[in-house]
């Protein structure tokens, strides 16, 4: 009699899940207003939008944001649930003493905030500013330099950038400073591995070691590549005309990022059985993470991808493509070149909700292979109409993706619209930090927490 009264309540248990499933039953989740447009800045005038965020692991948010006046930009830092200026740009008042512009924040593992200005890159802990890179500084090997273009930085506190170099022979190049001296990392004189010389560079990333990487045209064989440097010596990571793993040779590149153990990750346009892939090297060893046309885990094979690159430091990547020959349209998925994982499928059941996903937006990668993003439900299905067909899921496969965040759901005594982008993964079951569209046509910074 017991075990029947036992059998009866689990059949009843797993019922009750299976309803509350197809209800669209989903975790709890705590949200957090970082900061909100047309609530007051603190160092005075009202937050007007939001452009860049940031974050440490140990949980500190930096962001840029538009101002309504006096000042018209600003760069902030969340510590420990409050929020201070760092920097202030576009008063009118000289009395005021702020620059004429600041924006794209990093932060550092210790809450430093390096950040860019019309002429600068600065970096501040609050209390003092210390300029890294200042247009007129002298370029290594002579002549002047001129920023172009954002920086990147990693934990440390080194930075890399692009600059004009005037006055000297070489006209443009890649930089790196420590917040001591610079670097020259590459220039338009300096041998390319490949042959010939550089000719002109993309955006650069930097590692916690101070490693380089970037996209390069040159004068030699190898029309474009993508390189890494330290300062001393340059490799070449990825070179056109070269073979590419997996058949066929390698065309040109998108700009590359890397990861502390100085793996390179580019997309690259191929000539070959594929037209395009997603390539993992280091200088000695290189990887096909994804090939249009090979196989896709879950059906069909896999097409033209879409979504931004994501690397994290165990060599994975999350990305989306487009699918053909199979039930799915599209897809998310998480590789490493041994093992693909399906995130999440185009017309499969969105999780938290009684709709189906439709389309996929921006993405972001944990360091613990946690995949973030923006996701359209199917309109007509399920109860999705404009006012709730859109979301933000997380997860490590499509076994365990939980929706966060979805339009039409009221925070902070204001309802969604449209989650707009993602903030930076850190940390296992850390806040997924995101800016959101929200009714008034107002916006807002938002850390969700999954409890």
């Amino acid at each position: 009699m017991h075990a029947c009264r036992l059998i009866s309540r689990t059949l009843i248990a797993l019922a009750l899940a299976q309803l509350s499933w197809a209800a669209g039953v989903r975790a709890q989740v705590t949200h957090t207003i970082i900061a909100a447009s047309g609530t007051a800045a603190p160092a005075g005038g009202n937050f007007f939008g939001f452009i860049n965020i940031a974050s440490n692991t140990r949980g500190d948010v930096a962001f840029d944001a538009l101002l309504g006046g006096p000042s018209t930009s600003g760069v902030f830092v969340r510590q420990h649930s409050t929020t201070s200026a760092i920097a202030l740009g576009g008063d009118p008042d000289p009395s005021a003493g702020n620059f004429g512009f600041v924006g794209a924040p990093s932060i550092s593992s210790n809450g430093d905030v390096i950040f860019d200005t019309d002429d600068a890159i600065l970096r501040s802990d609050g209390r003092s500013v210390v300029p890294l890179m200042q247009n007129g500084d002298a370029a290594p090997g002579g002549g002047s330099l001129i920023l172009a273009g954002s920086h990147v930085a990693n934990a440390q506190e080194s930075i890399a950038y692009g600059a004009i170099v005037t006055d000297a022979v070489r006209t443009q190049g890649i930089f790196r400073n420590d917040g001591g001296h610079t670097v020259a990392i590459a220039d338009d004189t300096t041998a390319a591995p490949t042959g010939g010389t550089f000719l002109f560079f993309g955006a650069p990333v930097i590692d916690q070691h101070g490693r380089v990487a970037f996209f390069a045209g040159t004068t030699g064989p190898a029309d474009f590549g993508i390189y890494r440097g330290d300062g001393a010596t340059t490799t070449a990571i990825f070179a056109a005309n070269q073979s590419a793993p997996g058949g066929g040779t390698f065309v040109d590149f998108s700009d590359p990022l890397i990861n502390k153990r100085g793996q390179v990750l580019a997309q690259a346009i191929l000539d070959g059985p594929s037209a395009a892939g997603l390539f993992l090297g280091d200088g000695s060893d290189a990887i096909a993470i994804a090939l249009s046309g090979a196989a896709a885990p879950a059906g069909g094979s896999y097409g033209i991808f879409s979504g931004p690159l994501s690397l994290n430091d165990r060599g994975e990547s999350a990305f989306a493509v487009f699918l053909t020959g199979g039930a799915s349209r599209s897809g998310i998925f998480r590789g490493d070149g041994t093992t693909t994982t399906t995130i999440a499928l185009q017309g499969t059941a969105a999780p938290g909700t009684t709709g189906t996903f439709d389309t996929f937006r921006d993405m972001k990668l944990g360091k613990d292979g946690t995949v973030a993003f923006i996701g359209t439900l199917t309109l007509g299905v399920g109860g999705v109409d404009f006012s709730n067909n859109i979301g933000i899921w997380v997860g490590t496969s499509d076994t365990d993706l939980q929706l966060l965040a979805r339009s039409g759901e009221i925070i902070g005594g204001k309802t969604v619209t449209r989650p707009q982008t993602l903030g930076p993964l850190e940390i296992n079951q850390s806040p997924i930090l995101w800016l959101g569209r929200f009714s008034g046509n107002s916006t807002a910074l938002v850390s969700s927490d999954l409890d």
